[in-house]
């Protein structure tokens, strides 16, 4: 399989590819340069968990856990 560059440096990823490894329109492919070649790989976004963002380490219990009024009167006070 073949592929040109443009003027601009661009090059079409033919769509059969594409379908095949689900490279969608606005996806990041991480480019790697091998002695002589060049290596492109699509990035796949991994999906965050709430302790990505906050360091908290989340339990499920199985049912909600509700704050008493007091407890979220003492958040204000």
């Amino acid at each position: 399989m073949e592929a040109r560059i443009d003027a601009e440096g661009r090059i079409v990823i033919p769509q059969s590819v594409r379908e095949k490894l689900q490279i969608k329109e606005g996806m990041l492919i991480s480019i790697e340069e091998k002695e002589d070649e060049i290596l492109l790989r699509p990035k796949r976004e991994k999906k965050r968990k709430i302790e990505d963002f906050f360091g908290l380490k989340v339990e499920r219990t199985g049912r909600p856990e509700w704050a008493t009024p007091k407890e979220i009167k003492s958040i204000w006070e």
